[in-house]
């Protein structure tokens, strides 16, 4: 392995995912090893988010149920729901994409995987490329993306756990309560992962009073 650990960053950057599935592997098998196994894991949560959960039937699609202020729907796939979703937000609170400030923006659409040049990707922004900072390849791909109904685009490239923690944000920056306002389930039942429930919210809804804490300070070029 490289020398360092910035050396070993560069050097698994161009790597394919079972190339770095392959190098967590091996790193893991020693504790030596565990400062790159880090490394590792971060790259294909940043590169491949939901590489390391279970696949569901078939295609992976997972029915749900989304509840908005009464209005109730349900979807084939959780990202449908998720849509759904973000567009009510959208129109509750539509100053999030209009008032552009850190505390409120950044801390809903500003990605968490943060370096010298900014996020790797955010979950919200202007522009599909802006979505993804450290791989612009995505935004070639319609799929990975959905323009909303306000003209932004939402990063569709993301796990379902980070979906659900992006709408608590959303959520607790509009003054909306999960369980009572809006609510998204999972129809189909997994042996392997249960959907957050209201208490994963709180525990959300508890980072907005250390937002300061946080440093996502955002800049309007930023999204």
């Amino acid at each position: 392995m490289p020398n360092s650990l910035e050396q070993f960053r560069v050097s698994i950057r161009a790597d394919s995912e079972p190339q770095l599935r392959q190098r967590l592997k091996n790193s893991q098998a020693s504790a030596k090893y565990a400062e790159h196994a880090l490394i590792l894991k971060r790259e294909l949560d940043t590169r491949y988010p939901g590489w390391d959960e279970p696949k569901t039937h078939r295609s992976g699609s997972r029915r749900t149920i989304a509840r908005f202020q009464g209005e109730e729907q349900k979807f084939e796939t959780a990202r449908a729901a998720y849509i759904w979703l973000v567009e009510r937000f959208a129109t509750v609170n539509p100053k999030l994409f209009t008032d552009i400030r850190w505390e409120t923006t950044g801390y809903v659409g500003v990605g968490r995987r943060k370096g010298a040049a900014g996020a790797a990707r955010n979950y919200f922004a202007r522009t599909p490329a802006k979505l993804f900072r450290r791989t612009p390849t995505l935004a070639d791909n319609s799929s990975n993306y959905h323009r909303l109904t306000n003209g932004w685009y939402v990063n569709l490239n993301l796990n379902t756990r980070e979906n659900f923690e992006i709408l608590c944000r959303f959520a607790a920056v509009s003054k909306l309560t999960h369980e009572v306002d809006w609510i998204g389930r999972y129809l189909t039942p997994l042996s392997h992962s249960t959907t957050p429930d209201s208490a994963y919210c709180w525990q959300m809804r508890r980072c907005e009073n250390s937002i300061s804490f946080l440093g996502r300070r955002l800049v309007p070029e930023s999204v």
